[in-house]
């Protein structure tokens, strides 16, 4: 297989067909396949996680290296946490904060290492819409109305996520559609 990789300019809106107006640096990967068929891919994977083909399509893709098996994992150590107390600073296994509870989870089901509180998290990884979130994302807030993210969980998919709430609620499943979290969303990563 021969690949060629250059470096091009995609205008965003022409991807999406939006008028956002930004203009982004993306890696053009195209792949000639010297097999039988000689068949050409020639395929545009923009910085954001999503796939410009040669239509103009674009299609959400996962850039990160976790296989859906450690993914399950993670998700079954992140709910095995539902139900633990909350405690400023602590980074498991028998109580979290909420950047503990996203770091615990990534180093021992996933083995990365993530930064350890909720704001650094927030600058870590690759940013994501939210209508891209996919299970194992961090979802971010500011819950202190402060203008900057104190809170942090991680989405499981069906508009819920998992975070260690507060001292009364301890770890605990939450939706993203509720007033509360609409309001208080900041963002989300895919680390």
């Amino acid at each position: 297989m021969i690949s060629v990789l250059n470096s091009v300019k995609v205008d965003a809106s022409q991807a999406n067909g939006s008028n956002v107006g930004n203009t982004t640096d993306n890696t053009n990967s195209g792949a000639i396949n010297n097999t039988n068929n000689n068949t050409t891919n020639n395929t545009n994977t923009a910085n954001n996680g999503n796939t410009i083909n040669d239509a103009n399509t674009v299609t959400n893709v996962n850039n990160s290296s976790v296989t859906s098996s450690k993914m399950d994992k993670a998700m079954k150590l992140l709910e095995g946490q539902i139900g633990k107390p909350y405690v400023w600073g602590a980074n498991g296994p028998s109580s979290f904060d909420c950047s503990g509870l996203v770091r615990y989870v990534y180093k021992n089901a996933l083995g990365k290492d993530i930064p350890r509180v909720s704001y650094d998290q927030s600058k870590f990884g690759q940013a994501v819409d939210k209508k891209n979130l996919q299970p194992g994302d961090l979802v971010f807030f500011d819950t202190m109305n402060k203008g900057r993210v104190s809170h942090v969980g991680m989405y499981i998919g069906n508009d819920e996520f998992i975070h260690a709430s507060n001292p009364k609620d301890g770890v605990k499943k939450s939706k993203l559609s509720s007033s509360y979290y609409q309001k208080a969303y900041r963002g989300a990563r895919r680390p």
